[in-house]
């Protein structure tokens, strides 16, 4: 396996011609184009690479996007030789949240929402959500959390995404690697919590999730979802009550690493199995978003 680390770019070295592409890394390990038999995207980002901070604001944003669609060359690189597998890296994009609340509607239990601009809306308390994915300009390392807010208060001219507070007391979470589920909830309710949305908590609160053991309905159902979505990859969100579940949201490139066992690793050990099947390969056609009968 060779890994590169994108917020560690500049101790990499690399180069790409008409010949193929070379890596080298920080040990002075190699992989030539010639070498790849399968390729696995995560989640790029220069978050963390605070050396790479310190120079110019607009030198720095400039070389990212030129670093980013680099990136992108290379997933496509990849896909066009079926080496790409289990995660798409533009899913994001193709599917968001407008598309995953149409389609999720269709197999759960999901809150009411709306989104515009120019007009009031209705008095009471809603949720409010972000469609971009990530932190801009200075505020790159703040993190957004969905949060309830009056709805009377919002103002007209900004594009807000809202909906409806959703039913359930406990939040789950389900991990979705090509076909197969792995499921965990709260061990603590929200209100027990005291927060409405747990991502505001620091990973060390990853104690108080444990494994939810799903039924094969639920898990049925989040198959045929997945499958309409085109995605073989990702991390849904519920909230539960019981047996009974309301769709929050789909993450096509989510995180996980935080409720893994310690000891067998079975979610990595998924996520290697299925990177490394060609069963999981990225063709570029697999979105089907229409309604079926």
């Amino acid at each position: 396996m060779f890994r590169f680390n994108v917020d560690l770019w500049q101790d990499y070295k690399f180069a790409w011609n008409h010949d193929g592409f070379l890596f080298q890394d920080p040990t002075g390990r190699t992989l030539s184009s010639e070498d790849v038999s399968s390729c696995l995207w995560r989640r790029p980002s220069f978050w963390q690479a605070a050396k790479w901070r310190e120079i110019d604001e607009n030198s720095r944003q400039s070389t990212e996007a030129e670093l980013y669609s680099i990136f992108r060359e290379l997933s496509e690189w990849a896909r066009a030789r079926k080496k790409l597998r289990l995660i798409e890296p533009m899913a994001g994009r193709r599917v968001g949240r407008l598309a995953q609340m149409r389609v999720a509607k269709d197999f759960f239990a999901v809150p009411d929402w709306s989104v515009g601009w120019g007009y009031r809306r209705p008095e009471g308390k809603v949720m409010v959500k972000r469609f971009a994915p990530e932190p801009l300009g200075s505020q790159r390392d703040l993190f957004i959390s969905v949060q309830s807010v009056e709805a009377e208060r919002l103002s007209p001219s900004y594009p807000w995404l809202t909906q409806e507070i959703g039913k359930g007391d406990r939040d789950a979470t389900v991990l979705f690697v090509n076909g197969v589920c792995f499921g965990f909830e709260m061990e603590l309710t929200r209100e027990e919590l005291g927060v409405e949305d747990w991502r505001t908590l620091n990973l060390v609160e990853s104690s108080r999730w444990r494994p939810w053991n799903l039924s094969n309905t639920l898990s049925d159902l989040i198959n045929c979802f997945m499958k309409r979505l085109g995605l073989r990859f990702g991390r849904l969100d519920f909230l539960k009550t019981g047996e009974e579940v309301t769709f929050l949201e789909v993450n096509p490139n989510g995180q996980f690493a935080w409720l893994d066992d310690s000891v067998t690793f079975s979610l990595h050990q998924a996520v290697l199995t299925a990177a490394l099947d060609p069963a999981s390969t990225i063709m570029g056609d697999e979105c089907v978003l229409e309604a079926t009968s």
